[in-house]
């Protein structure tokens, strides 16, 4: 061990002794025969808690403070052999507790939950019992006492040393390891007062015992706990108990009946700390909820970001096997010698073009508005951009495909782009299931909004429908029917119908399989 730190260890253990010999004498009140058996008595508590912060390495000065108090405050009344001895046995069993404390894995010495409200008391009961019970052995064998006062003495130690174990050891550790202190707010002083006036009435109040008004303190004392948690609890706990001890000593005198109020006292510090590590709970509690919202909140946003990729790739997908196609039937025309085939393809492959162009436009002004660019469009017309895209197409693999508007719904008020696009997957999606039984079929697009309701939009196949366990209610992303599909595809429509304030409901059977978009009717602007 370093010099350095070896005068720190000794400047730390003279200043404990200091601060010892203060608490044991403003403490000393209302003694039984002038033994240091107090109705509070702090210094066990000091001891406990200066022993788990320091550790072993001071357990000498926490066993020579008994015996340094009893000798400057009450002049060594058992003779110097057993006050040594007394301050061996009980400064030892300090330091045990200390240790024991520390070796409890789950305390926490910030006091944030009621097991550690509840480890303190464990460890304070057994502690002053046992103290208590070789205090009272020694002094038996000084002839101090006398055989029929063995549990009255041994009561009035162990819960004196108790309450001052309850009060002062989260008091000390709080100060060291809880950051940051409650700061002083507008109502402190006015529960400061509420303090003193439960303690003049609880005191003061004649026609009344104190035992009839002693619930009174609590009241103060849950507002405290309540308003600051434990920093707040083991204050006003501390105040209280020596406003009790002061005002005892003016309601009683040197009546001894005040032991009677020790019950109390224990009472009201057990209470007051649950109160408080229960409101640290909740704190803690909320704080991790907070955690966890925010770790949700980036893993949406992650999750979201995925799916804007996965978007993108399905919806680029489509126009980019198009453009496969067409090039290389134009590069077939032009080798045969055909300029007016090429030239028919390259028009298609020009309006592929437009159309991927058109797809993410219409994605990056989503995600940068938030919403749809709504504007009035020609539905049958934007149909029969569609139907002029797909048609051949699909022809080639024996589907047909047809649209349908009903007379009296021409012009819908929505974002043209976006519901081509959902419109463009449901017919794709209709093909590839017909597709995938090796059949022949058809898929039929019906789109009507009688007058007064909403638009509904309808896109039929004949193929064998969703397989048994589909969730058709709520198709999951990512989770496609077809060996190569993405999944993506129907959670695309979903989202475009929800966009518009929408919906999308899909019926399915053997005989195919009909998605329903339905779309709220929006005034179109003048």
């Amino acid at each position: 061990m370093s010099e350095t730190v070896k005068y720190r260890q000794l400047l730390i253990g003279v200043a404990f002794l200091g601060v010892y010999l203060l608490l044991d004498y403003v403490s000393f009140v209302k003694p039984y025969r002038d033994l240091g058996i107090t109705p509070w008595n702090p210094p066990p508590g000091l001891s406990i808690a200066f022993v788990f912060l320091e550790g072993a390495r001071v357990a000498p000065f926490a066993m020579i403070a008994p015996a340094l108090a009893d000798a400057l405050i009450r002049g060594a009344p058992l003779g110097w052999g057993l006050e040594i001895l007394s301050s061996v046995l009980i400064g030892g069993t300090y330091v045990l507790a200390g240790l024991w404390l520390q070796r409890i894995a789950a305390f926490d010495p910030r006091f944030r939950a009621v097991r550690d409200t509840l480890a303190l008391t464990g460890v304070g009961i057994v502690t002053s019992a046992v103290a208590a019970g070789l205090f009272v052995a020694i002094l038996l064998s000084a002839g101090a006492v006398l055989r029929d006062e063995i549990m009255s003495v041994a009561w009035r130690a162990a819960v004196g040393d108790l309450i001052g174990i309850l009060t002062i050891v989260p008091l000390v550790l709080l100060w060291r390891t809880y950051r940051p202190w409650p700061s002083i707010g507008p109502w402190t002083p006015v529960q400061l007062l509420a303090v003193l006036a439960a303690l003049a009435i609880v005191f003061g109040y004649r026609d009344a015992t104190a035992f009839q008004l002693f619930y009174l303190l609590f009241l103060p004392v849950l507002w405290v706990a309540l308003s600051h948690g434990p920093p707040g609890a083991v204050v006003v706990l501390l105040l209280v108990q020596i406003g009790i001890v002061i005002g005892a000593e003016i309601r009683f005198g040197s009546d001894p009946g005040f032991g009677a109020l020790q019950v109390l006292m224990i009472a009201l510090v057990i209470t007051g700390l649950i109160v408080a590590t229960i409101v640290a709970e909740r704190e803690d509690t909320a704080a991790r909820m907070r955690d966890q919202q925010a770790a949700l909140n980036r893993a949406l946003r992650i999750r979201s970001a995925g799916e804007i990729a996965a978007t993108i790739a399905h919806e680029m997908n489509q126009p980019l096997t198009a453009l496969t196609t067409y090039t290389g039937i134009a590069i077939k025309a032009m080798d045969d010698g055909d300029p007016q085939m090429a030239r028919n393809v390259l028009t298609k492959v020009q309006a592929e073009c437009g159309r991927a162009t058109s797809v993410l436009t219409g994605i990056r002004e989503l995600l940068r508005q938030g919403t749809l660019t709504r504007r009035p469009f020609n539905v049958k017309e934007a149909f029969n951009e569609l139907e002029e895209l797909l048609r051949a197409d699909l022809a080639k693999r024996g589907i047909a495909l047809s649209f349908h508007v009903a007379e009296n719904s021409r012009i819908l008020n929505a974002d043209r782009v976006q519901l081509q696009q959902a419109v463009h997957n449901l017919i794709i999606n209709g093909a590839e299931a017909i597709q995938s039984v090796g059949q022949n079929g058809k898929v039929t697009v019906g789109a009507s909004c009688p007058e007064g309701r909403d638009w509904i939009i309808e896109v039929r196949d004949d193929g064998p429908g969703f397989p048994p366990g589909y969730d058709v209610r709520d198709p999951t992303p990512f989770t496609s029917t077809k060996s190569d599909g993405s999944g993506i595809g129907l959670a695309v429509v979903r989202s475009i119908a929800e966009a518009h304030g929408g919906n999308m409901s899909i019926v399915s059977n053997a005989r195919g399989s009909t998605v329903r978009l339905t779309l709220p009717s929006v005034g179109i602007p003048e």
